[in-house]
């Protein structure tokens, strides 16, 4: 593997597989088994593996491992009351920050007007 210095290199892919269930969701039926995956990429240079005796020759070296840890994802729907609590909480929310953010353009304003006058 040449790497941007122009010399070979050793690239190392370490490749983590996690199996995920998921479950659920708009069709309740449905269920998949799929692995979400993590890889980090390493590049060892050739002057690091000459200093460290290290026996490996310039190439590329991917190593996997399959976690004994599952995810399972249950997805679902909320029922009505949560979704109607979580809408007013909103809409209070930004009537809220409305307010106080004209009351203190009200009041900026008039301190300004009254120290023109």
């Amino acid at each position: 593997v040449e790497n941007s210095f122009g010399g070979l290199a050793l690239e190392q892919l370490d490749v983590k597989l996690v199996p995920t269930y998921k479950s659920g969701g708009l069709m309740l039926s449905s269920s998949r088994t799929m692995y979400q995956t993590s890889v980090n990429d390493h590049q060892v240079q050739p002057a690091t593996l000459v200093a460290n005796g290290v026996p490996h020759l310039p190439g590329l070296l991917v190593s996997y491992d399959f976690s004994p840890i599952a995810v399972r994802h249950h997805g679902g729907r909320d029922n009505l009351l949560v979704f109607i609590s979580s809408l007013v909480s909103i809409v209070g929310g930004v009537f809220v920050t409305v307010g106080l953010l004209t009351s203190c353009l009200v009041h900026s304003a008039k301190a300004v007007a009254k120290k023109v006058d």
